[in-house]
């Protein structure tokens, strides 16, 4: 009886996660499909398996010397661990924004990493 009350559980709840969209950017280089989930102006999210970055967390907010808002993330990339990143995202989200990465070894000096335009997937 539990099995079928779980698959029972499991369609009710199907229809409202296929609703959901989540926004997919294309950074070129850096990840073609990087899925952000942006709720109440904080942000998380996740790349495909075959990006260099991983899962990441932040914030909507003001970035002091840009103009509008940003999506500020923090990420770790797979193939410098020693390394702590940064991703501001023009916001609101419109194929044709920005983008850019900075990058720290020592957690005082911020450097440019990679920058460009994003399509929006979703």
């Amino acid at each position: 009886m539990r099995l079928s009350i779980a698959a029972a559980s499991a369609l009710l709840l199907l229809p409202t996660a296929a609703n959901a969209k989540i926004p997919v950017l294309d950074l070129g280089d850096v990840c073609h499909a990087l899925m952000i989930q942006i709720r109440h102006g904080q942000v998380n999210g996740f790349s495909h398996y075959t990006c260099n970055t991983g899962y990441f967390v932040g914030v909507i907010g003001k970035v002091r010397g840009l103009s509008g808002r940003s999506v500020i993330a923090s990420l770790q990339m797979r193939d410098q661990p020693d390394s702590q990143f940064l991703l501001l995202i023009s916001y609101p989200l419109v194929s044709g924004g920005t983008w850019s990465m900075y990058y720290t070894t020592d957690g005082y000096q911020m450097k440019p990493y990679q920058s460009g335009t994003y399509k929006l997937s979703r």
